[in-house]
């Protein structure tokens, strides 16, 4: 799995996740794609006074505003390999995942962009690089979704996980706040991903995560 952008954020992903240059694989069978998340639990838009560069698209277009989900999701899917691991998608682009969610089955991720959840599908389409995608890319994983069944989320589960927009100073103030705080709330086991995001920014070093 890839992850974020900006050298504050990468190296304390790297960090925290300890997995530069490592891989372990570990788990039954990876589940067949496409495959559906089993719900959607929280949808917050934000906003950032100064974009960061999405890492998670070949084009690698600036993101200045998007949606931060947490997703529920099959664990199998979201299991450290030393192979290709499922994309996750939401709609026509790749959702920016957070964390690994291998444990509590809740994924962290962001949505660039303005999105309907109401009209969106999220899935995990077909293992690949997601600094890789492009849109015809997406437009072809998006097909093979739909085909399998993949669908929006209904209204009644969206109305009571959306929240307000929130505006941040940049992608590392997001993490450090929002992002740190739904770490602890609904993948606690990933503690230690969430108090690297609350490090002082001057004590992180850039390092490039490898997958």
């Amino acid at each position: 799995m890839r992850f974020l952008t900006t050298a504050f954020a990468l190296s304390l992903l790297v960090v925290a996740l300890g997995v530069a240059g490592q891989k372990v694989e570990r788990g039954s069978a990876r589940p067949a794609t496409p495959a559906p998340v089993k719900s959607i639990l929280f949808a917050q838009p934000f906003t950032l006074e100064t974009p960061f560069i999405n890492t998670f698209s070949k084009e690698r277009e600036k993101v200045s505003n998007g949606v931060l989900i947490v997703l529920e999701v099959d664990p199998a899917l979201v299991v450290p390999r030393n192979t290709l691991e499922p994309v996750l998608y939401a709609g026509n682009v790749t959702v920016q995942r957070l964390n690994q969610g291998e444990q509590s089955g809740r994924v962290i991720g962001i949505v660039p962009g303005t999105i309907n959840l109401a009209t969106t599908p999220i899935w995990f389409g077909t293992p690949a690089l997601p600094e890789r995608v492009t849109q015809s890319t997406v437009q072809y994983e998006r097909g093979l979704a739909e085909r399998a069944g993949v669908r929006a989320f209904p209204p009644a589960q969206l109305s009571s996980i959306q929240r307000p927009v929130v505006a941040a100073k940049d992608l590392a103030t997001l993490l450090r706040t929002v992002a740190a705080d739904l770490v602890d709330q609904y993948s606690p086991q990933e503690k230690q991903l969430a108090d690297s995001w609350r490090l002082p920014e001057a004590k992180a070093t850039p390092k490039r995560q490898q997958n």
